[in-house]
């Protein structure tokens, strides 16, 4: 008998599949496109400046593309992720980011390649954005969805406050070269396999029968984009993701300008990396019991406090309080976007709704170190662009104050029901 094979569990079982699954997302998030990039190239700035005499703010650039070249197939990727499921299209966005940075070596010999290869890049690895992971864990958690997408997320704080340490470990040793080869190899040889062999798309995959199933309820991507919500949302995502994401890169050269050595700037930079993992954590940990925009305004303001003290901060322990408290406004980032999501607008098309939202994050994110960059270049400090950044943020917290209450929303099953009992009456 077909049922007698089904195991019934839930979300509280230890046994239960989805806890392996949330541990393959841990580990793919750390080794994703954000920390492989962002926590690399701002330890990788003094010795490609130094091959090649390249601008901060031309390297930056590179970065930018990267970050943006994603926006013209967020959406598409999405939707294929609602319709394929999400190992087909993660396998092969992995091995692509893999591949591209085994590439870098081999082809940098000028900011035009450095550029088009960045673009290409950007694209080939949208698939293995926080997207596809945080549409897995809304097909395994519902009751625990906010603290499970939060441990995920973790993942990529942890890859912030590895990679900066690991690369200039590595650049210690050998050359940058060298360091990109291992980067490679980390992607090809830890994340892709366990997301080859362990990920199932859903808990049916598996022969699973969850107690509390998620529904495929909710919005349709063109209703999301004539909410008020939306857009709200994608404006204050954008701007934090501008000053958070784009100071990234920035913190090892801002850090050595104020005088610290670079292995002192790279353990700073994983400090934030650090302060990362404990707020995605603590994030989805709130989020499961209050108001995600509530959540929001609190970890943005702190952010803006931090970007504040940054300003004139010209001793290590405040340096480290503002890079803490930065590093905690930063964890929210990715917490909010898939809960919010999938709270007001459902399942049914979260994939590609997230997709629009996750355009809106990488807008922000493309712009900030280009942006910082220049502001760096004009000024000759980041004195001027940190006060904006401070106003900014404080502007994006009242943004979230203008969300409305969650929305219901009906699964077909349950419109099915309410039309059988019209029929029946």
């Amino acid at each position: 008998m077909k049922n007698a094979q089904l195991s019934l569990e839930n979300e509280d079982s230890k046994s239960y599949f989805g806890w392996k699954i949330l541990f393959v997302c841990v580990v793919g998030m750390m080794f994703s496109p954000g920390p492989l990039m962002y926590g690399t190239l701002g330890v990788m700035l003094l010795p490609l400046q130094q091959e090649y005499s390249w601008g901060r703010s031309e390297l930056m650039l590179g970065l930018t593309i990267f970050t943006l070249s994603p926006i013209l197939v967020a959406p598409f990727i999405g939707r294929l992720i609602d319709c394929l499921g999400v190992k087909k299209v993660l396998i092969p966005s992995i091995a692509l980011m893999g591949l591209a940075l085994a590439v870098v070596p081999l082809s940098l010999h000028s900011l035009n390649v450095f550029y088009t290869l960045t673009f290409i890049a950007g694209v080939a690895s949208t698939g293995a954005q926080s997207i596809a992971y945080v549409r897995l864990l809304s097909s395994w958690f519902n009751k625990r969805r906010g603290i499970s997408i939060g441990i995920a997320a973790s993942g990529m704080g942890l890859g912030y406050m590895v990679m900066p340490i690991l690369t200039q470990s590595v650049l210690n040793i050998t050359d940058w070269q060298s360091t990109y080869y291992t980067l490679a190899a980390l992607v090809m040889l830890i994340s892709l396999p366990l997301v080859s062999f362990i990920i199932r798309n859903e808990p049916d995959d598996r022969n699973i029968t969850v107690t509390v199933r998620p529904m495929l309820s909710g919005l349709l991507a063109s209703e999301a984009l004539r909410k008020r919500n939306f857009w709200v949302m994608c404006a204050g995502i954008s701007i934090m993701s501008a000053f958070l994401t784009g100071l990234l890169p920035h913190i090892v050269p801002l850090l050595k300008d104020r005088g610290l050595t670079a292995t002192m700037a790279a353990s700073a930079a994983g400090f934030m990396g650090l302060a990362t993992f404990f707020g995605r954590i603590l994030v989805g940990y709130l989020l499961d019991r209050f108001f995600a925009p509530h959540i929001a305004i609190l970890f943005f303001f702190l952010a803006a406090l931090g970007l504040g003290i940054l300003i004139d901060a010209d001793t290590m322990p405040l340096q480290l309080l503002a890079i803490f408290l930065i590093g905690l406004g930063f964890g929210a980032e990715s917490d909010l976007i898939g809960y919010l999501v999938g709270r007001y607008f459902g399942l049914k098309s979260f994939a590609q709704i997230y997709g629009y939202v996750l355009a809106g994050f990488l807008l922000g994110a493309g712009i900030g170190p280009y942006m910082l960059g220049l502001s760096f270049e004009h000024w000759g400090s980041y004195q001027h662009i940190l006060a904006i950044g401070c106003g900014m943020s404080i502007f994006s917290c009242l943004l979230f104050s203008l969300m409305s209450p969650y929305p219901t929303h009906e699964s077909s099953d349950s419109k099915e029901v309410k039309i059988n009992k019209v029929i029946n009456t």
